[in-house]
Order: C-alpha cells, then sequence, then structure tokens
C-alpha cells in the first residue's frame, strides 16, 4: 500500500508544481519589469499588489517539485517485484526534462499568443529567453531519459539464440531423455556388434559360441531385444 501511496503522493505533487510554477511564470511575464520597495528613488512603473505572491509561488512549487519527485523516486520496489518496474530507467533525468520542456514550451506558447505579455515592459524578451533556454535544458534530457526507457526495455527481453529452438518443456525433456537413451543403446548394440562380425576379426570369424555369449551378454543388458538376439544367434549358427 505504500509504494502506490507514495506513487500518487509523488506524482500528483511534482505534477502540481509544475503547472503552479508555469502560472506564477506568465502572471509575472504579463507584468513584466517593475520595481517595489521603500528607495530613495522614485519608481516609474511599480508591481502590481499581487506580484509578490506570484513570486512566492513560483519559488515554493521549485520546493514542492524537488519533494514530489523524491518521494516518487524513493518509492520503493512495486509489490511482488525484487526489482524496479522500469529497472535503471533515471526518474531523476524524467522529471528534470520534463520540468523544463514545459516550462520552456508554455513559455514561448504565452509569447506568442497572450497580448498583455506583448505590451509589457520587458515580457515577451523575458518570456522568450525563458522559454529557448528551457527547452534546451529540458528537450535532451527528456530524449535521454527516454532513450534508457527503451533501453533497460530490450534488456529485460530474454534473449535467444537464432539457432536455439523453443524452451523446452516437461513432456519435451522426457523424450529428449528416451531419445538419448536410445541412441546410446543404439550405438553400444553397434560397437558390441562391430565387435562380432567377421570382419573385425584376425581370423575366421572366431569361436561361435563366444560371440553368441557377447550377444547374449548385449541383449541381458537391453542393448539388443529378444528378436534381434535370435535373429543374430540363428545367423552366427549357420555359419
Amino acid at each position: 500500500m505504500g509504494y502506490y501511496l507514495k506513487t500518487v503522493i509523488g506524482a500528483v505533487l511534482f505534477l502540481g508544481a509544475i503547472v503552479a510554477f508555469n502560472y506564477a511564470l506568465i502572471q509575472l511575464l504579463q507584468v513584466g519589469t517593475c520595481a517595489s520597495g521603500n528607495t530613495p528613488y522614485a519608481i516609474s512603473r511599480p508591481c502590481p499588489s499581487g506580484a509578490g505572491g506570484d513570486a512566492g509561488i513560483l519559488v515554493g512549487s521549485i520546493f514542492a517539485g524537488l519533494i514530489g519527485a523524491g518521494i516518487f523516486a524513493f518509492r520503493g520496489n512495486r509489490p511482488g517485484h525484487e526489482t524496479s518496474l522500469i529497472g535503471a530507467f533515471s526518474w531523476g533525468t524524467f522529471a528534470w526534462g520534463l520540468f523544463f520542456a514545459a516550462t520552456g514550451a508554455a513559455s514561448l506558447i504565452a509569447v506568442i499568443t497572450d497580448n498583455q505579455i506583448d505590451s509589457s515592459g520587458g515580457g515577451k524578451l523575458g518570456g522568450g529567453i525563458v522559454g529557448v533556454t528551457f527547452l534546451l535544458m529540458g528537450v535532451p534530457a527528456l530524449i535521454f531519459a527516454f532513450w534508457g526507457f527503451y533501453r533497460d526495455r530490450d534488456k529485460r527481453k530474454p534473449s535467444r539464440s537464432p539457432s536455439s529452438g523453443p524452451a523446452p518443456t516437461a513432456q519435451g525433456g522426457l523424450l529428449d531423455t528416451l531419445r538419448s537413451s536410445a541412441g546410446s543403446a543404439a550405438s553400444t548394440a553397434s560397437a558390441g556388434w562391430s565387435r562380432l562380425t567377421p570382419s573385425s576379426s584376425g581370423g575366421g570369424g572366431g569361436d561361435a559360441l563366444d560371440r553368441i555369449d557377447r550377444l547374449n551378454k548385449l541383449r541381458e543388458s537391453g542393448a539388443l531385444t529378444q528378436t534381434e538376439f535370435e535373429r543374430e544367434k540363428a545367423k552366427l549358427l549357420a555359419e
């Protein structure tokens, strides 16, 4: 339960912080350049009353986003899994790229579409600088994070060489064992019979009784069936 609770809290806090940061940033871009405070000089363009609150939201959302990203990244492993679902996928890199890319895109869109920013003193220039800079900081990080995700996904796939067949089942393993045993028996019989044939002997084929005794031993070991034993025995006796 803790894993899923931390996942929801961390994700909501982080995404909410991005929304709050962009909202406050656009509000400040609409104000443009201004000044406030007790100064001995006359202020040509005083800041509106809500500018201080927007600046506070801007700073606070940064800390909230860091806390949310930390909760999400260190939420632990999913129940029933020994390792993380994404493996070595870097949530820190992804969070960095998402924050800067989203802020940069929002800033550029606001500069292009918001007439109030266009008419503010310095807001359009500042928004353009923020948009381009943040996109350059965020987009490469997002690309790198997603590349790491697909790389880790390929590593998690079971590797299979082209020459290898399907994974053996219990039935397949039994059949392979029987085939192996049959092949060994056939090899033993072939080797034993090669010693019994006249071509392998040094003289005229050896004693028939000795060769029949060898055949009998092969039959007792299971290398020859009763039918094969009788057939070969008959051949030896016929010789």
